[in-house]
């Protein structure tokens, strides 16, 4: 097996995902883990693992330079607001920061891509190897929504493409044709929860990709904890984008909707 590929790995299962599916391809993969961050799992997985701490992008780009690694992956949740709270910055950070024209996901990372570029290393999309997370517009994972419902989820759709259009977030909370909660910089997880109590359950949640979204870049993705955690709030539903949200484990969410008789579109 010959190895080229390198990982830029943040939290969650999806750099997981892609380094088995990396391996069921022959590639061999150098990952670039954040300390507190990445799951510590990717050392089983990895050819070789390089712990680099949050926001230190001098020591990344060093490590990467040295390494024999052409293609690189960014894969995986770093939160927004860490890297807008401007602390532990390294001189290379900050040098990347200074000449962005605002702080937004999609310019950060953009920055953060022209840099490894310069060292010679192609970014690429991750869909090679993560088709198998992706699910065509019209699939119905779990039961079908009752009619307002569907309403809803046609609605929040609506409205979070919008709101990632303009790169806010992906996220909205809705209810009965009202929009509860947008994602901010907090995350999914906890609009939802704020959503969720704003509207006393019922709610409606629906993820949305850019209108150009860039593959390689901050794609919507769900996994079960968000399901599991829409079900304890008392959420009625969930619609994501079909072709562009990757969806984690597949296969375990639909048996878990079906379950937990909670709809699940993809629109």
């Amino acid at each position: 097996m010959e190895s080229s590929l390198g990982l830029l790995a943040g939290g969650g299962e999806l750099p997981l995902e892609l380094l088995k599916s990396a391996a069921e391809k022959g590639k061999r993969v150098t990952t670039f883990a954040i300390e507190g961050i990445t799951d510590r799992r990717v050392e089983e997985l990895s050819e070789r693992v390089v712990w680099i701490k949050p926001l230190k992008l001098g020591k990344f780009l060093k490590e990467l330079k040295k390494s024999s690694v052409k293609e690189l992956v960014v894969l995986g949740k770093v939160e927004h607001r860490e890297a807008l709270k401007l602390r532990n910055l390294d001189l290379t950070a900050v040098k990347i920061l200074a000449g962005l024209r605002d702080f937004k996901p999609e310019t950060l990372i953009k920055g953060v891509f022209r840099e490894i570029e310069k060292a010679g290393v192609k970014v690429i999309s991750p869909e090679e190897y993560l088709k198998h997370l992706l699910i065509p517009p019209g699939t119905v994972l779990g039961t079908m929504p009752d009619e307002e419902t569907l309403k809803d989820m046609q609605f929040g759709m609506e409205i979070a493409r919008k709101i990632a259009a303009m790169d806010i977030g992906q996220t909205v909370v809705v209810k009965k044709g009202t929009v509860v909660a947008v994602e901010g910089v907090e995350g999914t997880d906890r609009c939802i929860e704020r959503g969720a109590e704003l509207s006393s359950g019922g709610f409606v949640v629906c993820k949305a990709a850019r209108p150009d979204q860039d593959m390689r870049i901050d794609v919507p993705t769900v996994g079960e904890k968000t399901v599991e955690l829409v079900k304890k709030l008392g959420g009625k539903g969930i619609a994501v984008e079909g072709n562009r949200t990757y969806i984690i484990t597949p296969d375990k969410i639909e048996e878990l909707c079906r379950r937990q008789k909670l709809p699940f579109l993809a629109l």
